[in-house]
Formats: C-alpha cells, sequence, structure tokens
C-alpha cells in the first residue's frame, strides 16, 4: 500500500506542475522565478516519493548516510 500512495502522490505533484512548466514561454521573468522558488519543494517531494515507491526504505537509508559524513 506504501508504494502505492508514493507512486499516487508523484504523480499528483507532476500533474500539477506540468501545465504550469508547458506554457513557461508566455511568462515574465518574475512570474517564472516565482513559479521555481514554489515549485522546486513539490518536485523534490515528487522525487523523493517516486524513490520511496521504486524501493520503500532507501530514503531513509540515503538520510542515515549523510548524516554519519
Amino acid at each position: 500500500m506504501p508504494r502505492v500512495m508514493n507512486l499516487s502522490l508523484a504523480a499528483f505533484f507532476l500533474a500539477v506542475l506540468a501545465p504550469v512548466v508547458s506554457t513557461w514561454g508566455d511568462r515574465p521573468t518574475a512570474v517564472r522565478v516565482g513559479i521555481v522558488l514554489f515549485g522546486t519543494p513539490f518536485l523534490l517531494v515528487a522525487v523523493l516519493c517516486l524513490m520511496s515507491a521504486l524501493r520503500p526504505g532507501s530514503v531513509g537509508r540515503l538520510f542515515r548516510r549523510l548524516r554519519r559524513r
């Protein structure tokens, strides 16, 4: 069940971000910067959800390895 939930969350976040990025050329620079600042955390969460869906426990192991350094 966690794999399905993580995969659906990642798909949801990517589906929300895709229409915004597809109309990228029509926006002024200030709006683009705002979109990048607002969308970066959602993209990070989507990537982490995909990582967790592919290999359960991989995100926790990654953070433990980074903490040891």
